[in-house]
């Protein structure tokens, strides 16, 4: 289960096609890697390492199965989805439960991004910290995706 929601993202967002080397829930970093045959989209896999250049995955959950809901949407490899690179005073919202947001996180927890979406930055480690950044301004409950952090983006 993944839920993402893109409270305030600018006009002129930079958004990227992109094609997944493996299975993607919605809500991991993703590193840009080579443009494919078509021209515009670009290979991706799921990474956190900083000295890339990372795009936000928050793909459209389109599905045409039954009984399928928006939570269990997963972008299958080889598929094209949509990758955003983040932008300083970008506003997202992503569940808490199914493991986006690694731990126990409180307003004004700062985050890193990582493969699996984010995880805290500890006070200690805070000041060392260099790139994208989040710190969480609220947490929210959704009817269908329950607790959610939102975090407001900004680069160190």
């Amino acid at each position: 289960m993944a839920y993402v929601r893109l409270d305030k993202i600018s006009a002129s967002a930079h958004i990227e096609s992109i094609v997944a080397v493996s299975d993607l829930k919605n809500g991991v970093f993703v590193e840009l890697g080579d443009l494919q045959e078509d021209g515009e989209a670009r290979k991706v896999t799921a990474s956190g390492d900083l000295t890339k250049q990372l795009a936000f995955h928050a793909s459209v959950p389109l599905t045409y199965e039954d009984n399928a809901s928006e939570l269990d949407f997963v972008l299958k490899a080889g598929k094209i989805g949509r990758g955003f690179v983040l932008q300083d005073g970008d506003i997202i919202s992503v569940s808490i439960a199914d493991g986006i947001v690694e731990g126990e996180i409180e307003v004004k927890d700062s985050l890193k991004p990582d493969e699996n979406g984010f995880s805290k930055i500890e006070a200690l480690s805070l000041g060392e910290h260099k790139g994208l950044c989040g710190e969480v301004i609220a947490k929210e409950t959704d009817a269908i995706a329950g607790e959610l952090a939102v975090i407001r983006i900004y680069h160190k």
